[in-house]
């Protein structure tokens, strides 16, 4: 899994990073959200086929697990590894980035409990082995699952977070004091980042020179935000009076 995983992750960054601009000329940048979404679908589904094969152990009574020393330091050695990986990881911000921590953060969470309910299996109590395997894998199969729901929304329009618009906001109001009033505004995702459209008031007597270079000013400071994708500033000369904006 975690091959497949990183296989669909890289393959999705060389995706974006060699884009064919004339075809896709806003770039690729959601395909980072789609390896996600099909990474944390696919595994979620071989977590609940471990509960299953687990669950299928236990009736059958199909249990011998073996703790050996090669095994042990094996799992260890791997879980040291995997820590020095998470915290790599964690370091960055890309939803690529949050994909392998969390696929790494399972793994250390599975190697310890395998290891453990191995070790009581082999010593103690057989059944310790599968019955560990299936509440780690409920647990992670639930995060998986939990992962997707929460990233589907930033495909289809979801708003933005509430300190986000009243940043965007703020920097609108306080822009220039020709704009006259905020009619309305959406930011939402379509992705990642966000998309801003933001419709101003402006005199309607002002100068097109001017209103072209307060609003493309206007457009730059918001689209230097850190969480904004696209800006569209609309400008009007009176209210109409449109009730859906944030």
């Amino acid at each position: 899994m975690d091959l497949t995983t990183s296989v669909i992750v890289q393959t999705s960054v060389w995706a974006i990073n060699n884009t064919n601009m004339l075809n896709y000329p806003r770039g690729r940048e959601r395909l980072e959200i789609v390896s996600v979404i099909v990474c944390s679908t696919i595994m979620g589904v071989a977590n609940i086929m471990m509960i299953v094969q687990s669950a299928e152990a236990i009736i059958s009574n199909d249990v011998n697990p073996e703790a050996t020393i090669p095994t042990i330091a094996i799992l260890l050695g791997g879980i040291t590894i995997r820590i020095i990986l998470l915290a790599i990881c964690y370091s960055k911000s890309s939803q690529g980035c949050k994909l392998m921590g969390l696929d790494l953060r399972n793994d250390i969470l599975t190697s310890v409990v395998a290891l453990t309910c191995a070790i009581i299996g082999d010593r103690f109590w057989p059944l310790a082995d599968p019955i560990g395997a299936i509440v780690v894998c409920s647990f992670i199969a639930i995060s998986w699952m939990a992962n997707v729901f929460s990233t589907i929304p930033l495909m289809i329009g979801r708003r933005a977070e509430q300190e986000a618009i009243s940043r965007i906001l703020r920097i609108a109001i306080q822009h220039d004091d020709r704009i006259k009033h905020i009619d309305h505004m959406m930011v939402y995702h379509l992705g990642e980042r966000a998309l801003v459209e933001l419709h101003v008031v402006l005199d309607e007597h002002l100068p097109l020179k001017l209103t072209h270079d307060l609003t493309e000013a206007l457009e730059r400071k918001i689209r230097s935000l850190e969480f904004v994708e696209r800006v569209f500033i609309h400008v009007d000369y009176q209210c109409d009076g449109w009730l859906g904006g944030h």
